[in-house]
This record gives C-alpha cells, sequence and structure tokens, in this order.
C-alpha cells in the first residue's frame, strides 16, 4: 500500500514537473518576448512595477486559498465524508470572490498609494503610467481568487496536472497579445492581456474539477465551522505566502531610486532564477502538501517526518547545482533569453550580475516553500508568520546598508543572505516544535551536493566558454553550447554523487535500471 502511495507521488511529481517545464519554456518566450517589444526602460518599470502590486494581491488572493483550503478538505473529508467537500468548497468560492472583488476595488481607489510604496523613485510621468496600469490590472484579484479555490480542490483530490500546467493558457495570452496586438495597444494593452490571461486559466480548470463531480451551487453561510477555522488560519498565511512578493517589491522601491531600467532589470533576474523553483520545487511541495496534511492530521507523526525529509534532500539535490550553474553561465542565459530588440548588451551585463546574487538565495526560498507547508499542515500558522516578519527586516535592513556598495546588486545579495537566515531559523523552531527531523542528513546531502556541483560548476565553466570561442557566440551557437554544457554538468554532477554514496542519486540509478532490464 504504501509502495503504491509512493509511486503516485513520483508519477504525479513528474506529470507537474513536464507540465511546468511545459509553462516555463512559453514564460521564457513570454519574457524574451517583452524584452524584444519593450526592452529596459520607462514603460517597463512602470509595468513591472504595476505588475508587482497587482500580482502581490492577486497571488495573495489564490495562494493563501490554495493553501488553507488543502487542509480545510482534509479535515472535512475526515468528519463528514468526501461527499460533502462541494458545499464547503462552494461557501469558501463565494467569500473568496467576495473577498477579491472588495480587494480589487480598494487597490482601484488606492492605486496612488501602492504606486508610492512601490515605485517611490520613479518621475511623475512614469508614476502616472503605473498607477494608470494598476487600476487596468486589478481585476486580476477577483479571477485570482477563482483559481486559487479550484487548484485547492483539485490538489485534494489529488489531481495536479491540470493545476501544474495552467501557466500555458496564461503565456499562451500574452505571447499572442505581443506577437499581434503590442504594435497597436502597447503596454496598456499588455496589462489587459494579464487580466485575459488568469480569466484563461478559470475557463482551464473548469474541465478537471467537473471531472471530480465538483457541482457549482451558490452557498453563503458564514457559520461554516470548517471554513471559520480557515479564515482564522488564513490571517498569518497571508503575509507567509506573500513574503516573497513583499520583498521583491522591498527591493523594486530602493530600485526605483536607483539608473532608469533598474527595476526591469531586477524582474529578469529574479524571473530566471525563480525557474527552477517554478518547475521542480513547486511539483513537489504541490504533491507532498496533502500527504503532509493528511499524515498530521491522522496523527502518523513519523510518517509526514519521513514524507519531509525525502523533500527536503530533494529540493536540496535539486537546487544546490542550479545555484552554480546560474553563478557559472549567468551572462550566457541572459543574452540568450534576452539580447535581442531593444534589450541591449549594458542591461545584459546588469541582469547577469544581478542573477548571481539572486542565485545565492534559490535553495533557501525552495526549502521556505516546503517548510511553510509543514508547519500548516501541523495547523501552525504563527511560526511561519514570525518567520516571514525576520525575512522582511533582516531584507530591509541589508537592503540599506549594501545598496550603498552594491547598487543594484546589493538588492539582490541582500534578500538572498536574509533567506538564507531565515530559513536556518525555521529549521531550529520546526526541530523545537516536533523533535528529530534528520538535520544531520540533511546537512551530509548538502555538504555532498556542494562538492558534486563545485565540480560541476568547473567543468561547465570550461565547457560552455571554450565551446563558444571554438564555434562562435550568435545566438543560435549560444544556445547549442549551453544545452551541450548542460547535459554534460547534469551527467558529471549525478556521477559525483553516485560517487559519494547520494542515496536518491544511487535509488533513481538502480530504478533505471530496471525499467530498462524490463523493456
Amino acid at each position: 500500500m504504501e509502495n503504491s502511495s509512493t509511486k503516485r507521488m513520483a508519477q504525479s511529481t513528474l506529470a507537474l514537473i513536464v507540465f511546468a517545464l511545459v509553462g516555463k519554456v512559453f514564460g521564457f518566450a513570454r519574457e524574451s518576448l517583452m524584452a524584444y517589444y519593450f526592452g529596459a526602460g520607462i514603460e517597463v518599470d512602470a509595468f513591472v512595477a504595476a505588475q508587482k502590486s497587482t500580482a502581490l494581491l492577486s497571488g495573495i488572493v489564490s495562494a493563501t486559498i490554495a493553501t488553507i483550503l488543502i487542509p480545510m478538505l482534509t479535515k472535512v473529508e475526515l468528519a463528514e465524508g468526501a461527499e460533502r467537500k462541494s458545499y464547503h468548497t462552494n461557501n469558501m468560492l463565494t467569500l473568496a470572490v467576495l473577498a477579491g472583488a472588495i480587494m480589487a476595488g480598494l487597490g482601484m481607489l488606492f492605486a496612488p498609494v501602492l504606486t508610492k510604496l512601490i515605485g517611490g523613485g520613479f518621475g511623475k510621468e512614469q508614476f502616472d503610467l503605473t498607477v494608470e496600469l494598476t487600476r487596468v490590472g486589478m481585476p486580476v484579484i477577483i479571477f485570482s481568487a477563482i483559481v486559487g479555490v479550484l487548484t485547492g480542490f483539485l490538489q485534494s483530490e489529488g489531481k495536479f496536472a491540470a493545476t501544474g500546467a495552467i501557466a500555458i493558457p496564461l503565456n499562451v495570452v500574452y505571447i499572442s497579445y505581443m506577437v499581434i496586438l503590442s504594435d497597436t495597444f502597447g503596454i496598456r494593452g499588455l496589462t489587459i492581456a494579464s487580466v485575459l490571461g488568469i480569466l484563461a486559466q478559470v475557463i482551464f480548470l473548469l474541465p478537471e474539477t467537473i471531472k471530480c463531480k465538483f457541482k457549482y451551487f451558490f452557498v453563503f453561510d458564514i457559520k461554516d465551522k470548517f471554513v471559520i477555522n480557515a479564515l482564522i488560519l488564513s490571517i498569518p498565511v497571508l503575509f507567509s505566502v506573500a513574503i516573497n512578493d513583499i520583498n521583491v517589491i522591498v527591493n523594486t522601491r530602493f530600485a526605483s531610486g536607483l539608473a532608469e531600467g533598474t527595476v526591469a532589470v531586477l524582474s529578469y533576474a529574479n524571473k530566471l532564477n525563480t525557474l527552477i523553483l517554478g518547475i521542480f520545487v513547486s511539483a513537489i511541495t504541490a504533491v507532498i502538501f496533502p500527504v503532509l496534511s493528511r499524515e498530521f492530521s491522522s496523527g502518523r507523526m513519523d510518517r509526514g517526518k519521513a514524507a519531509m525529509n525525502g523533500s527536503v534532500k530533494f529540493i536540496v539535490l535539486i537546487t544546490i547545482p542550479s545555484m552554480i550553474g546560474l553563478m557559472v553561465l549567468s551572462q550566457p542565459i541572459v543574452e540568450v533569453a534576452f539580447l535581442r530588440g531593444e534589450f541591449n548588451h549594458a542591461a545584459a551585463e546588469l541582469t547577469s550580475s544581478a542573477l548571481r546574487f539572486y542565485s545565492l538565495a534559490l535553495c533557501a526560498m525552495s526549502l521556505n516553500n516546503l517548510l511553510n507547508r509543514v508547519y500548516y499542515s501541523l495547523q501552525d500558522t504563527k511560526t511561519p508568520f514570525i518567520i516571514g516578519i525576520l525575512y522582511v527586516a533582516l531584507n530591509i535592513g541589508l537592503n540599506f546598508i549594501l545598496v550603498r556598495f552594491m547598487g543594484h546588486n546589493g538588492l539582490a545579495f541582500a534578500l538572498s543572505i536574509a533567506i538564507n537566515i531565515s530559513v536556518i531559523t525555521s529549521f531550529v523552531l520546526l526541530h523545537r516544535k516536533i523533535g528529530r527531523i534528520g538535520i544531520k542528513g540533511y546537512i551530509r546531502t548538502l555538504i555532498k551536493s556542494l562538492i558534486a556541483a563545485g565540480i560541476m560548476g568547473l567543468v561547465a565553466n570550461f565547457t560552455y566558454f571554450n565551446l563558444e570561442a571554438l564555434l562562435g557566440n550568435s545566438t543560435a551557437i549560444k544556445l547549442a553550447c549551453l544545452l551541450v554544457t548542460v547535459a554534460i554538468s547534469v551527467f558529471v554532477y549525478g556521477l559525483i554523487c553516485y560517487v559519494l554514496g547520494v542515496k536518491e542519486v544511487r535509488m533513481l540509478v538502480e530504478f533505471t535500471k530496471k525499467k530498462f532490464n524490463k523493456n
């Protein structure tokens, strides 16, 4: 039974990774087209700042709802049976849409205040454009609320494919707009496209929701004890979920006082850095969260810890080599991704340097996402809230110090230092809360991964830059050199991990051997 459950988890994770990869390819195309059509100037700075406002609010609503809904529906199923899930989900849907509409209205009303917080260093023209784009984008919050409810319901049912693929319709709308209509409607039309993209996600999720026998009917029950409990838990979750967005906004606020285009440069670098998080880490946390909720709610602490430990090691083994790879290959990655059209060599250099410092946060950001879900599964929303406050406070304090000496790189470095300190603190508090969690095992895996990734980084540096010197530096050749370098680097990393006795890598090799022998 346990093997069957593990197999289903592995299959779900693999499916999510595949869909996330496809979604990221579309996302990569979207960012490349945006750099091509709009570059890194005043309009893009205004668009990025406006998106930070709307994305902060919509992301908070969507992610918070999905996060609190999974433990809530687990409790409903244990207490009242699976057939009652539709009732409570519909009630949550009504309340979520209502809350989203109120937030959208307030967002439109207070758009100048939000813009002042995010882009206080903007000139009048840029400030006014940001306010306008913020107001146009606010309806996205309502659709994001619906996405959050549908996502939480589907994941509680063990259906991950559709939720993992929702980036695809969003990016299709973006890309279609930029290719067909961007010359006509410009940056304002791109903001409208961002709203329509979230609506496309709602439409995309509906068929899978219907397959799960979900039937919509209007419910407005403010006495629903499950929803009331979930909403109480949501108060600290709101802040915890928004931490990364809040810190990006803090950095945007500081960046708005630097040279023109700095906001866009940091945005491009941050998106490249979180590519791995969006593909692999989001997959494992999405699959493991319902498992953690079920195991901890049922009192099976050892099984919950085992699931968590495997996830921590998986994240370390994925993100450490990714971090080293981004540091070594930041320049060609940025050039292949963005160096065309309005995006020039100066912008590429600024973006690649920021990417190197942002990459130091990759492992910690990924672990933070997982640890927050562990706490939520334990019905503890207070600890992630405290950790979140620490994270923001450290980031702001370090920004004031480092931006003076390092410019925009200091903002990226400050965020990386802050999240690493916060995650270490989170591990210590979790150990105190539930007892032994295998920290020594984590450290062993981390050390082995760092050794393997360090050797891999040397190989990657030698391979890429020698290939480029030999073959040329056109975009197509750079892309080919990157692909070859990544393939060789993955092999080298896996080989060194195997030699060092990393259990998870050896298990993967044995599993692959068995598959080939069967065939």
